[in-house]
């Protein structure tokens, strides 16, 4: 009796502390207890269930208990319901042991299933760091495009304002042109300085020539002049003379007379 009462113990800690959200309270093994002797409990239990191995097993010792306060008066059919009885509480207590491994296979399928779900809600907090780190990677990398579709843009319309423009090969023939030509110029101007500088010399050599030439005739016109004078003052004495000579000569003509 001891062993069963063991198990009943075993079983009822077992099937008070596995409950779903469904089923009422549990109950205590006192109460448990109490309502085994008075015989309530509500519904017939269900067959492999621990209110079934209690009410078995209550079963046997109330019989077994009172044939043991009156051995004279157990027949053989008291015998054999206690037989019966017992037969049935071992049927009973298999039946619980195999429900209690069903419980215990169901709740490691559920651990299991527990322990898949964590590995799954792992699995999916790692694809969603991967998803938000490919996300950055993407971010980036449309920012690296958006940049270089920006470049290439600028570089096109580069290329058409480049192409607008005259070839570099024609530009560099007409620069080298224009250098040849201001070269030309170059040398023409410092020719054209040098000969200016020439004519410039001549020029002030004209123009001394010509002060030198009118200092010259300068210098002959008042010597003509001053000759000129000089013959008219001549010219003059001799009339003033010519003129004294033929009043002296008419003064002698007069007293002689």
């Amino acid at each position: 009796l001891v062993p069963c009462r063991v198990s009943i113990a075993a079983g009822t800690m077992v099937a008070t502390n596995i409950t779903s959200p469904g089923n009422p309270p549990p109950l205590n093994l006192e109460t448990l207890r109490e309502r085994l002797l008075t015989r309530e409990g509500g519904v017939s239990a269900a067959r492999g269930s621990l209110s079934k191995c209690a009410l078995r097993y209550r079963d046997f010792v109330e019989q077994v208990l009172s044939a043991a306060e009156n051995p004279s008066a157990v027949s053989d059919e008291k015998a054999e319901s206690i037989e019966e009885t017992k037969q049935s509480l071992q049927r009973e207590l298999s039946l619980h042991a195999l429900e209690m491994k069903k419980l215990v296979l169901v709740a490691e399928a559920a651990e299991a299933e527990l322990a898949r779900y964590d590995a799954a809600q792992l699995q999916i907090e790692a694809d969603k760091e991967e998803c938000r780190l490919e996300i950055d990677a993407l971010k980036t990398q449309l920012a690296h495009e958006k940049r270089v579709r920006q470049h290439r843009e600028e570089l096109e319309a580069l290329a058409c304002l480049a192409n607008r423009r005259p070839a570099r090969r024609r530009t560099e023939k007409k620069l080298m042109q224009v250098n040849d030509e201001a070269k030309q110029v170059c040398a023409e101007e410092a020719r054209a300085v040098k000969e200016l500088e020439v004519r410039e010399k001549q020029f002030h050599l004209l123009m001394q020539s010509i002060f030198d030439l009118k200092s010259s005739l300068s210098e002959d016109i008042q010597r003509r002049e001053i000759e000129k004078e000089q013959e008219q003052n001549a010219c003059d004495d001799e009339q003033m003379e010519e003129a004294d000579e033929g009043q002296m000569e008419a003064t002698e003509a007069d007293t002689t007379l």
